[in-house]
C-alpha cells in the first residue's frame, strides 16, 4: 500500500512540471516565386511566439498582449490587440483624409464609405460565410514526420484554394487556441489571404485537435507551400516570450511608420 501511495505522490509532484511542456514547430514556407522563408512557432499555455527573418512577434492569447520585434533594425514595441487594431485603423483613416482632398466633392461620400468598410474588413477578422466553402477528405493517406496524415482539399466559391495534410497524432490544442490566434495573425500578417477561410467553423472543426503538417496553397494561378520540418514537445523558458535584449523600444505609432522612414536610424539615441 505504501508503495502505491509513494507512486501516486510522485506522479502528482511531476504533474505541474509535465504540464508546462510546450511545442516548438519549425517549418518552411515557399512563396509563389520559389523563395524559401523559414518560420518557427513557440507555443505554450496560450503564449505564442512566431519567428521569421523580418518579423518576430509574441502574443498571449489570454491577456491579448503583443510584442513585435524587427530583427533587422533591432527595434520592438509592446502593445495589445485592440490598441494595435485601433492604431492601424487610425493610420488608414489618415490616408483616407489625404485621398479625399483629391477627389471631386460629389464622389467623396461614396468613396469614404467604401474605404472605411474595407479598412474594417482588413483589420478585424470578419465572420466567414461558410456557404462559399467546401472541404473534402480524400482517400489518400501519407506519413509525414513519422505520423499518419489525412489529405483534404479546400474549395472557395468553386475554386480550389488549398490541399492540406493533417494529423491528429500531434495535438497542440491544450496549449493553443487556433480560433483566437487567427485574429492576431490576420492583422499582423495581412499578406496571408487564407486566414479568412481558415477561421471558418468547417476548417477549424477539422484541424483544431491536431496539426497541419503540409499545405499547398493556390492563388491567382500560383502555388505556395508550407511544410513542417520538425516538431518538439518540451518546456519553453519564459524569456522566449518576453522583450528582446539589445533592441530599442518604439512607440506603436513609430513602429507602424517605420516602413515610410527607412532611412531613419532608430538606434541614434539608443544607449
Amino acid at each position: 500500500m505504501k508503495y502505491y501511495i509513494r507512486i501516486t505522490l510522485f506522479a502528482l509532484l511531476l504533474l505541474p512540471v509535465m504540464s508546462k511542456a510546450g511545442w516548438v514547430i519549425t517549418g518552411r514556407y515557399i512563396d509563389r516565386d520559389g523563395k524559401t522563408i523559414f518560420k518557427r512557432y513557440f507555443i505554450q499555455n496560450n503564449d505564442v511566439k512566431v519567428e521569421q527573418f523580418n518579423l518576430i512577434y509574441s502574443i498571449n492569447l489570454k491577456t491579448e498582449s503583443i510584442i513585435l520585434v524587427d530583427p533587422e533594425n533591432l527595434v520592438f514595441v509592446r502593445t495589445n490587440l485592440k490598441a494595435y487594431q485601433q492604431k492601424v485603423k487610425e493610420a488608414r483613416l489618415t490616408r483616407l483624409s489625404e485621398l479625399l482632398e483629391l477627389i471631386p466633392a460629389d464622389q467623396k461620400s461614396e468613396i469614404e464609405k467604401k474605404y472605411r468598410a474595407q479598412a474594417e474588413r482588413e483589420i478585424f477578422l470578419p465572420e466567414y460565410d461558410q456557404d462559399s466553402l467546401i472541404i473534402r477528405q480524400l482517400a489518400d493517406t501519407v506519413k509525414l514526420l513519422g505520423k499518419h496524415t489525412a489529405k483534404f482539399m479546400v474549395f472557395e466559391n468553386g475554386l480550389k484554394k488549398e490541399d492540406f495534410f493533417f494529423t491528429d497524432e500531434i495535438d497542440i490544442s491544450s496549449d493553443f487556441d487556433l480560433d483566437n490566434f487567427l485574429k492576431y495573425q490576420y492583422v499582423l500578417e495581412p499578406s496571408d489571404k487564407t486566414i479568412r477561410y481558415r477561421s471558418s467553423g468547417k476548417y477549424l472543426d477539422i484541424v483544431k485537435k491536431g496539426l497541419v503538417l503540409r499545405r499547398f496553397i493556390y492563388e491567382d494561378g500560383y502555388r505556395s507551400e508550407w511544410q513542417v520540418n520538425k516538431y518538439e514537445h518540451k518546456d519553453i523558458p519564459a524569456y522566449e516570450f518576453g522583450t528582446p535584449d539589445l533592441c530599442k523600444e518604439l512607440t506603436l505609432e513609430k513602429w507602424l511608420s517605420r516602413q515610410k522612414n527607412s532611412e531613419d536610424k532608430y538606434y541614434d539615441d539608443y544607449e
